[in-house]
């Protein structure tokens, strides 16, 4: 009897000793205070905050107290210019606050550190349905991509690649006055690129229009980007795609050489701005916002950056439409794996089902069925959720669902079905329809509204046509020392191809990408792919 006593004591005292919540409720409050560390990526620009609030005093902190009783200490935060270098001697120093988002060649530093704690279990038994589903919308790949061993070390900040699609943005107001259709071919597009150059479109009576917008970097810019004019060649430069059961990299296939032959015919003809190869996308859309160019590719946000213009010349016209292609048949779109970075818990973390409930708070008071949107996600300063959370998710399709919602409701007035932020898009949406493009309004309408670039990406996805990167491991050690030096190599060497040298250019580049590192790197993510089939 008296054995029994005690271990029944010695039980009392173990649970004594851990913070009492609710049990199995995910958005349970601790008996007493839990803390939690943090470290924050404060962006671009460090946020502005109400008089009186601050990092760890704003409307999020303060619901983690009261929903969870749960409180913060960010141990450290940067801009986001150093927060990668900041992470890389917080890991070397083994100082890890309880939480920290982290990249994947981070991620695996730690996992080889023994940093991480196994979170598999912890997230299974506390996540919401509302995590749960966000979290699993990619069939369970980024969960994938933040295990080792069988087992999940960090929880992925998934993301939804397919914001990442590109469409083609094409002056309409041009096509109309030169009697022109909007195109659907890569043909038609080079005779609406000639027209946009040789017959004054602008009505100036000068020789100073382009018929395609292009940058230096040629990709990952965003804005005037190349990666749509490539897919609609079925090259899909700077992804591992997969041909014949291996995974091989799309910049160095016969397709990307097909691409880079009709921009150097662009080149010569006098289609592309010759001085293309010093601009930088923002010097792209002054040109653009000009109105010295009639069609770019770029991402679905794209008109955000010429709204001022649109607002200084209402009679400029901009619509997005689907990627032209050799064959006239629908663009394969590519897009990143959705994850590239996750939330790393560490090893000495005393409360990590804390974090899983913070992440379940978030998702809930944003996306939920107790949504405040106008409190916590869009905020006074202009802040989403992401300025002031340990921990953030949003559904993978919530922009592409918006857009359904926001153009139905333009069509029937009827608003019922939207949420504070779909009125927020729909209010702007109205405005522009009635003649007011400033404050985003227009650039709104052309996103959310009737044939906006979310509706021309939705089509891409609705027909299978989307081309993601296959790689979404670790990267592999002749990743991390030799791709950085081969793109470098790339952009030179395409670069070079569009301004006029031979095209035997492109087939020397694949000899020296192979010999320099490309072929060793092949083989590493096909070893890594076969491991995961």
């Amino acid at each position: 009897m008296k054995q029994w006593f005690s271990l029944l004591l010695a039980l009392i005292m173990i649970v004594s000793c851990v913070p009492a919540m609710a049990q199995g409720d995910p958005l349970g409050a601790y008996a007493d205070t839990v803390v939690i560390t943090s470290s924050k990526d404060l962006g671009a620009n460090s946020p502005t905050f109400p008089e009186g609030d601050s990092l760890e005093n704003n409307v999020w902190t303060r619901l983690y107290k009261d929903a969870l009783n749960v409180e913060v200490d960010f141990t450290w935060s940067t801009n986001e210019q150093q927060y990668a270098q900041k992470v890389n001697v917080a890991i070397t120093a083994n100082e890890l606050p309880d939480v920290m988002k982290v990249s994947a060649a981070q991620l695996s530093m730690m996992y080889e550190n023994g940093q991480l704690m196994d979170v598999t279990d912890v997230l299974e038994e506390n996540m919401s349905d509302l995590v749960r589903k966000t979290i699993y919308a990619d069939g369970g790949l980024s969960l994938d991509s933040a295990s080792f061993g069988g087992r999940l070390y960090a929880i992925p900040n998934i993301g939804s690649g397919l914001l990442s699609a590109y469409v083609l943005w094409i002056r309409t107001d041009w096509l109309e006055k030169l009697n022109l259709e909007a195109p659907k071919t890569m043909d038609e597009m080079l005779t609406v690129a000639r027209a946009f150059s040789e017959k004054d479109p602008d009505g100036n009576g000068v020789d100073d229009t382009y018929g395609l917008a292009m940058y230096k970097d040629l990709f990952d810019g965003g804005f005037s980007c190349m990666e749509g004019f490539f897919n609609g060649f079925g090259a899909y430069p700077n992804i591992w795609i997969e041909k014949e059961g291996k995974l091989v990299y799309g910049s160095v296939q016969p397709e990307a050489r097909e691409a880079l032959a009709v921009l150097q015919s662009m080149y010569q003809e006098g289609l592309l701005d010759p001085e293309f190869g010093v601009k930088d996308s923002g010097k792209v859309s002054e040109d653009v916002s000009a109105g010295k160019v009639g069609m770019f590719f770029g991402a679905f946000w794209n008109a955000a950056m010429i709204n001022d213009a649109k607002v200084a010349n209402p009679s400029m016209e901009w619509q997005p439409i689907a990627i032209p292609t050799a064959t006239g048949e629908l663009a394969k779109a590519q897009i990143p794996f959705g994850t590239s970075s996750y939330y790393a818990v560490s090893a000495n973390c005393k409360n990590p089902e804390a974090i899983v409930k913070l992440l379940n708070l978030q998702m809930e008071k944003n996306y939920g069925e107790t949504a405040e949107t106008t409190k916590y996600n869009i905020t006074p300063e202009g802040y989403g959720p992401y300025a002031y959370t340990v921990i953030a998710l949003e559904p993978t399709m919530k922009n592409f669902e918006a857009a359904v919602k926001v153009t139905a409701a333009l069509e029937t007035g009827d608003v019922s079905a939207l949420n504070d932020e779909e009125k927020g898009y729909y209010d702007m949406c109205v405005l522009c329809r009635e003649g007011d493009y400033g404050n985003s309004n227009w650039h709104q309408m052309k996103m959310f509204g009737p044939n906006g670039s979310l509706s021309v990406i939705q089509t891409y996805n609705d027909a299978g046509n989307i081309m993601v990167d296959e790689f979404y491991g670790s990267a592999t050690q002749t990743m991390s020392e030799k791709l950085s030096t081969l793109k470098k190599q790339q952009l030179t060497d395409f670069t070079s191809i569009i301004m006029g040298e031979d095209l035997s250019a492109f087939d020397t580049f694949v000899a020296n990408w192979n010999k320099l590192g490309g072929e060793k790197m092949t083989e590493e993510v096909n070893a890594w792919y076969a491991s995961v089939q």
